[in-house]
């Protein structure tokens, strides 16, 4: 029976990334194997970027739907704009 796999944080799919490069001597060594430019391997690399398609791709992934959590409730004023009187304030609960 085939294991179901969990799904990965960025943080997780850069440490891959990494990892892969380190196998091969380095950034600029992965990016050609992966017919990428250097400097957007670095820039996911470093965090500055996602990482798209192209490099899940090299590293053997996929994106996968992400994810959601509750959101958090809002709070609603109405009231007077020009001296800032609050006249109701109200929160919205999301179910």
């Amino acid at each position: 029976m085939a294991r179901r796999a969990l799904p990965l944080r960025e943080g997780d799919v850069i440490e891959r990334l990494r990892a892969a490069c380190k196998s091969v001597g380095g950034q600029t060594a992965w990016a050609r194997t992966q017919g990428l430019s250097v400097p957007y391997v670095n820039d996911v690399y470093r965090g500055r970027k996602a990482p798209g398609d192209a490099i899940l791709r090299g590293l053997g992934l996929q994106r996968a739907a992400p994810t959601y959590v509750p959101r958090e409730p809002e709070v609603i004023e109405l009231g007077d704009e020009e001296t800032g009187e609050v006249f109701l304030r109200a929160t919205r609960e999301f179910a």
